[in-house]
């Protein structure tokens, strides 16, 4: 059972910088919104929608993509299969979409029977082309060279690069891991994006992974409901008024990571070692 404690030390997190983050980047790069002391509850962030097949396809499979990229992952027990989908932009009105929305051609892989359901977030992994990301979209392909120089430098900021985009902040960052997959290198870590200052909770906890293959050209998201006991189950400010939640949100948030931090492998759910062992299976190629 979780428990928030009162740690202040070793944390790899800046206050000030969470509310600058919460006010500046929520819905634009430079956005000019302010916190409520009522928070309120975000909407559905955006996730792309796989169809999904109800065969019962082996764990460790192969998908072919845009450019003949193939995709191979083993599950690892975690879900039952997955479903590829090549997701066309050409149609995307780059004069008026959100900047997260102007995007190249890219792969989404959809994990089905995936153990959580209940969850703001859709089991996925996302597979960006790296040139024409950057191309396409400025602020992703800032988030590329920032993968990049972290993964060259191995240490993590307050704020870690991560994709896809959308109109919320990353709150924080716990359990944060460098490790390769089978051509590549990428970085994992728990996190979770608001709007405004919420509880950290089990409908929106995280577990990401943001990597990139050995030869520079694409990058890889994974985005992964994750559990941990003892948080509370959705965003809702329950045992407290939520005025006095947001004015005591940096020292509660302090204390919320470094507990998280303290948690091993096997208290959260899926376990991260299972998770680490799916993402460290992905292989990626063009034939």
């Amino acid at each position: 059972m979780l428990r928030i404690t009162n740690h202040k030390n070793n944390l790899r997190f800046s206050c000030a910088v969470l509310f600058v983050i919460l006010l500046l980047t929520a819905c634009s790069p430079t956005p000019t919104a302010s916190v409520s002391p009522q928070p309120e509850t975000i909407e559905t962030l955006p996730s792309v929608s796989s169809p999904e097949s109800t065969a019962d396809l082996p764990t460790s499979e192969s998908a072919t993509g845009p450019e003949n990229l193939t995709v191979s992952l083993d599950l690892n027990g975690i879900g039952q299969n997955f479903t590829t989908e090549v997701i066309d932009t050409s149609s995307v009105d780059k004069e008026n979409a959100p900047y997260w929305e102007i995007l190249p051609q890219y792969t989404v892989l959809t994990i089905s029977g995936y153990p959580i359901t209940n969850h703001l977030m859709k089991p996925q992994i996302f597979i960006y082309p790296v040139n024409e990301l950057k191309n396409t979209n400025e602020e992703a392909g800032k988030i590329a060279n920032n993968l990049q120089a972290l993964l060259k430098s191995q240490e993590p900021g307050e704020n870690l690069p991560f994709l896809p985009m959308f109109n919320a902040a990353q709150v924080m960052s716990a359990q944060v891991k460098f490790m390769d997959f089978q051509n590549g290198q990428g970085v994992r870590f728990i996190t979770q994006f608001d709007q405004a200052p919420l509880p950290i909770n089990n409908y929106e906890l995280i577990y990401t992974y943001q990597g990139l293959t050995k030869d520079g050209l694409y990058y890889v998201a994974a985005v992964l409901p994750v559990n941990l006991s003892g948080l509370p189950a959705d965003q809702q400010i329950t045992d407290q008024d939520p005025t006095d939640f947001v004015n005591n949100f940096p020292a509660y948030l302090e204390n919320t990571i470094q507990t998280i931090n303290q948690q091993a492998a096997g208290d959260f759910s899926p376990t991260l070692t299972s998770l680490d062992e799916m993402i460290q299976s992905i292989e990626i190629k063009q034939k």
